[in-house]
């Protein structure tokens, strides 16, 4: 073989190699999507969790690879005797920014409560400092299956209710008992003119307007944050959440204008009877 030949021999061989190469780096980069450093769960750390009667309560973070997030504090015993933190929960969305920092929007599940925080990741710990109605924490991150969280979120959910439930309860008691007295006086004192028999219940009255906005979608919760009140179904996203204001006999609720985004929020108003909107 010439020296002509073998030159242009090894050159071939080299392009060759080198096509191999880039075709091989290329098929991995299709197989193997980047997956952000932040999703998995996070445990908060003991020093971060502590109660007022410095009982630890750990919250759990679960974020997901396509931006939303579950949070959920499970129930535990005080360190008083008989007394029983129950559990939280709450649903929420994430965003990357710039380097290790994060945006957390999270909404309460069954009270009213919204936040905006901010977060930043080194390694496997996830620093979230205070912000307003929220107390600094640190969090590293740990082995557990979605599987595992679901469960554990499902049972801080369960109490949750159980507790909310009591506080109803109490709540209702109290009322009958007032009304029982009203009643007295009432009778005391001559007939009530009031005779108004609408319902003005947030929770009736948040579905109905859901329905109408979203006929398909089934609510997950109504809360109050202000003089508003929020529906929204199980995803607590912005553009899935109508705002809605009781106004005595009438309804205010807010959708998002035509042509624009969900960055513009919800800001056309429409305004309806409750008798209307109730079917009454």
């Amino acid at each position: 073989m010439n020296t002509f030949t073998k030159n242009r021999y090894c050159w071939l061989l080299a392009f060759f190699a080198l096509v191999t190469l880039l075709l091989t780096g290329c098929g991995r980069n299709i197989s193997s999507p980047f997956t952000d450093p932040i999703v998995g769960t996070y445990k908060c750390d003991a020093k971060y969790s502590k109660t007022e009667d410095g009982t630890v309560q750990q919250g759990y973070w679960y974020f997901k690879k396509n931006g939303k997030l579950l949070y959920c504090v499970p129930q535990v015993n005080s360190v008083r005797k008989g007394y029983v933190y129950p559990g939280d929960v709450s649903h929420g969305t994430w965003k990357h920014l710039k380097n290790n920092h994060y945006q957390i929007k999270l909404h309460d599940d069954y009270v009213s409560g919204s936040y905006t925080i901010k977060a930043s990741l080194t390694g496997d710990r996830l620093t979230i400092p205070t912000a307003k109605n929220w107390v600094k924490e640190v969090d590293s991150k740990i082995d557990m299956s979605s599987a595992t969280y679901k469960k554990m979120f499902n049972k801080a959910k369960q109490s949750e209710l159980t507790a909310l439930a009591v506080e109803s309860s109490s709540s209702a008691a109290k009322s009958a008992e007032s009304r029982k007295n009203a009643d007295l006086s009432t009778n005391n004192n001559g007939p009530s003119t009031n005779d108004s028999s609408q319902s003005t219940d947030p929770d009736e009255i948040g579905r109905a307007v859901y329905s109408r906005v979203f006929p398909s979608e089934e609510v997950d919760s109504v809360e109050k944050d202000g003089d508003r009140y929020y529906v929204s179904n199980e995803y607590h996203s912005a553009d899935s959440t109508v705002p809605f204001q009781i106004n005595g006999d009438t309804v205010t609720y807010w959708t998002q204008g035509d042509g624009d985004t969900t960055a513009d929020g919800p800001n056309e108003a429409h305004t309806v009877s409750i008798d209307d909107l109730l079917g009454n």
